[in-house]
């Protein structure tokens, strides 16, 4: 009878093991998908950045006032996203604007 009591309590301590090894896991995953979802949210941001330029570098690239790069988008000629209250403008428009 002994040996029955010692392989149930080995059982039990297995499962118990288990169950920790399950939560670690568990644990480890959730901090992969943070981590995965934290650098696609970077690269989002860096892509942004890439592809698009603000009013300040807009004005310092291209040589121009304010008021001739309100003409610029009054005439669609460059085209803006406002995001933010902060104006944006895509690379490629601009860059075409300067050919």
């Amino acid at each position: 009878m002994t040996t029955t009591f010692e392989n149930r309590k080995m059982y039990y301590l297995f499962l118990g093991s288990l169950s920790r090894i399950e939560e670690l896991l568990n644990t480890l995953l959730c901090m992969l998908v943070e981590t995965k979802e934290n650098l696609n949210q970077k690269t989002r941001l860096q892509d942004f950045k890439e592809k698009c330029l603000d009013k300040q570098e807009v004005l310092q690239l291209l040589k121009i006032s304010g008021r001739t790069l309100y003409n610029l988008r009054k005439s669609n000629k460059l085209s803006e996203k406002v995001i933010g209250g902060k104006m944006y403008f895509n690379l490629s428009d601009v860059e075409k604007l300067m050919k």
